[in-house]
């Protein structure tokens, strides 16, 4: 047997979660959005603590970004998703597969016992108490058929299909529908069946309502940087000689404290350019900027992020 938690407390107690507030939505990462069933029916029956971030039950979309990871942290009208169980596939699986792990103390506190791996297939049991319960994902665009070794009933039953399969041998045989996945339980006299949710695993995957949040500014699938300008209404010093070329907006700022620079009105109306020549002029003032650096601001072309960014010095 593969010790994988099991019966050991520090095993029991791994935090299980496929999204978080720092990397991407799994609905956002997933380039086959059906996988969502698969993955999720793992994070639940695996050893371990499931956790959702809030609203990938949803299955909202989140892209991490790289100067804000506002996308991935949205505020949500829950006003939007108040039938979201009925009509929402993701949240009705979801919903599903917290009830039975909360009803199925073998996927609390079951060792874990590998039955079938490939490439695209996963089966494994849980056992505890006598009650051996089987979980079986398919990551394939096809069905597939596994035969699993089973407990000691005479029958078990697909808690998300509903379906029921007789133990031969041993073993149980079932069909595990393309890009989905299933729990099997132990059909057993004391099992109270009412308490076990029987809903279908949708192989399609249903286009999550949107959240109301404001429009994102429109991003151009090929940005240029137009050539650097002067921040408008920054201060230029005064030029006693007309044939003295005037002083750049960029090295005014660099000459002036940057707290004051972080809340001047001239820079939430800066152009792009203005913008990145102001960051790099408080760069230079703090020290030396790296080829590195100076090519990180250049692709920042997102007003934004870079008044963000000027803010941020202190």
């Amino acid at each position: 047997m593969y010790e994988m938690g099991g019966s050991r407390p520090d095993g029991l107690k791994l935090y299980n979660f496929a999204d978080n507030h720092d990397v991407e939505r799994i609905y956002t990462k997933l380039n086959n959005k059906a996988h969502f069933t698969p993955v999720h029916i793992l994070m639940y029956t695996l050893p371990g603590v499931p956790s959702v971030y809030y609203g990938s039950e949803f299955g909202i979309e989140g892209k991490k970004e790289r100067f804000s990871d506002d996308s991935l942290r949205p505020a949500l009208e829950l006003s939007n998703y108040e039938d979201a169980v009925t009509k929402n596939a993701y949240t009705r699986l979801i919903a599903a597969l917290g009830k039975v792990r909360q009803t199925t103390p073998a996927l609390s506190y079951g060792d874990y016992q590998e039955l079938l791996l490939t490439n695209r297939q996963y089966a494994y049991s849980r056992n505890y108490n006598g009650q051996s319960v089987i979980t079986a994902v398919n990551n394939d665009d096809s069905d597939y058929v596994m035969t699993l070794r089973a407990g000691n009933a005479a029958e078990y039953v697909g808690v998300l299909s509903g379906e029921k399969v007789s133990v031969n041998g041993g073993n149980i045989v079932v069909n595990i529908r393309a890009n989905s996945g299933d729990i099997w339980l132990p059909v057993t006299s004391d099992h109270d069946m009412s308490v076990t949710p029987v809903v279908p695993v949708h192989n399609e995957p249903i286009a999550p309502a949107a959240p109301k949040t404001p429009a994102a500014p429109a991003t151009p699938s090929a940005p240029v940087v137009p050539e650097p300008q002067p921040v408008p209404s920054a201060a230029e010093p005064a030029d006693t000689n007309d044939s003295a070329p005037k002083e750049a907006a960029p090295q005014t700022v660099q000459n002036t404290a940057p707290a004051a620079c972080a809340h001047s009105q001239d820079f939430e109306d800066g152009k792009i350019a203005g913008l990145q020549e102001a960051i790099l002029a408080i760069m230079e003032k703090n020290g030396p900027v790296t080829d590195q650096m100076r090519k990180d601001v250049e692709a920042n072309v997102y007003h934004d992020s870079l008044i963000t960014w000027i803010k941020s010095f202190r």
